[in-house]
């Protein structure tokens, strides 16, 4: 519904004067179903089995004797979602009956553009807001999976709108939300009634907020005092705060290392042995647990503790010092890492994670990179045991790391059913037909120093 905002805002149609999109894609192929370049499988498969399979069963075949069999069997794999994406290869999957692409030929159109091309990026808006000549209020949570596209249109907007109204006027709200769900529990985390979108900062709900906004443009032609540009919830703190731009310019780019012997800290330690390896197999891949998710409800989104993820063998661990005093971090994050696998191509997860006094270990965000998309648009394999330098984008953040608390940094290869398992062998994963164990590595010598760039906030009100 966001996305549509959008498209009809590229019309033009005189009677528009403002628009509202909620979590909204910019790009379907780098917001919705690719990441990284990995295949967002998890959402795929839900989108065609619980949102568009049903109805477009009931569409094809207008004779329930003749869809109900195949309902049925539909409810089914829902209920055995993992499994289902199990098989092998994957553009086999069951439920979308390779057979009659009568049902979700989405799901089919989506795999076979593996990296982003004309027809992927004809789908939206990116590059297009040229071509928005009306203001917009955009709505985005921190953990929602739209939250990057979100983040784009508004830069776009602010950047490169049709119309210098566009660009002045267009607004930018954050909330500590998942998917479609703007409640102040998200994942394991109570944020404090403040970010309930039914009182939001105790003052109105979501709705009202958005009727202000549109009463301003369609009965007001734009007359009124204007909210701040930006306003964000900084999580930790919990509480509103008005910004005005996106990202924040004063945040300082500050570079957090991961050290060999497991430390996380704006200093590098020399150790003997400047590598951390661990195996990947995909018959085994790390489960999902938390994040930017829209799946079965079984996989609950948001800040989820990691501790059944810990205890795996395929996951490194790096973890600070604790705090001696409060750390904001507020705005757009990355990982510079080096690299090395055993495979002719693998992927590389991460997550940043606010670690409690009493040993919480809870997800902030993360990131994925798919090393044969490593460029972003052009699928290149690896040469095996090649160290290369790699940069993953974990969208943005805000969030108070508490005094006494720890940052602590997850790397791995998987997160399943999230993502795709990657089967390191150098096929497409959905067109894969076996799966093979790699040997990764992470580097932290002096001239290969993985790490992180955090916003750091030190003027916070």
């Amino acid at each position: 519904m966001g996305g549509t905002s959008w498209l009809a805002a590229l019309g033009g149609p005189a009677a528009l004067k403002a628009i509202s999109p909620t979590t909204a894609p910019c790009d379907f192929w780098r917001n919705h179903f690719w990441r990284g370049g990995a295949l967002n499988i998890g959402l795929l498969a839900m989108w065609s089995m619980r949102a568009i399979g049903p109805t477009a069963l009931i569409r094809s075949r207008p004779d329930p004797a003749a869809f109900f069999p195949l309902l049925q069997q539909l409810v089914d794999d829902m209920d055995d979602f993992e499994q289902v994406l199990r098989q092998l290869p994957l553009e086999r999957f069951a439920p979308t009956r390779p057979d009659d692409e009568r049902f979700v030929p989405f799901f089919y159109e989506m795999m076979r553009h593996a990296e982003p091309d004309d027809w992927t990026r004809s789908l939206l808006v990116a590059g297009r807001h040229a071509e928005v000549k009306v203001p917009s209020l955009s709505i985005a949570g921190w953990h929602d999976l739209l939250l990057a596209g979100d983040l784009e249109h508004f830069k776009s907007m602010r950047e490169h709108a049709g119309s210098e109204v566009a660009r002045r006027e267009s607004r930018l709200i954050i909330g500590p939300w998942a998917h479609a769900m703007f409640h102040n529990v998200v994942g394991e985390v109570d944020f404090g009634f403040r970010a309930n979108g039914l009182f939001m900062d105790l003052k109105e709900d979501l709705t009202r907020l958005q009727l202000r906004w549109f009463d301003r443009w369609l009965k007001q032609d734009g007359a009124g005092d204007p909210e701040a540009p930006v306003k964000i919830f900084v999580q930790g703190k919990n509480r509103w705060r008005d910004e005005q731009e996106w990202p924040p310019a004063r945040a300082q780019l500050t570079p957090w290392y991961l050290n060999g012997d497991g430390s996380f800290a704006r200093e590098r330690t020399r150790v003997a042995h400047p590598t951390r390896s661990y195996v990947y197999d995909p018959n085994d891949p790390c489960p999902t647990c938390g994040g930017t998710l829209l799946l079965p409800t079984q996989y609950t989104p948001g800040p989820v503790n990691q501790a059944s993820v810990m205890a795996r063998r395929d996951v490194l661990s790096y973890t600070s010092a604790p705090l001696a005093a409060d750390l904001e971090i507020t705005g757009a994050l990355r990982a510079v890492l080096y690299v090395a696998t055993s495979g002719r191509d693998t992927d590389f997860m991460l997550k940043l994670c606010d670690v409690h006094p009493d040993g919480r270990t809870l997800n902030v965000c993360d990131g994925v990179l798919r090393l044969s998309l490593r460029d972003g648009q052009t699928r290149q394999l690896v040469e095996p045991g090649a160290m290369l330098r790699i940069e993953i984008d974990l969208w943005s953040t805000a969030m108070l790391f508490k005094a006494g608390h720890r940052l602590r940094v997850l790397v791995t290869s998987s997160d399943f059913p999230r993502y795709d398992r990657n089967p390191n062998t150098g096929e497409l994963a959905h067109v894969a037909t076996r799966l093979v164990p790699a040997l990764q590595q992470v580097f932290h010598g002096e001239d290969c120093a993985s790490h992180l760039l955090l916003p750091e906030i030190t003027d916070a009100v």
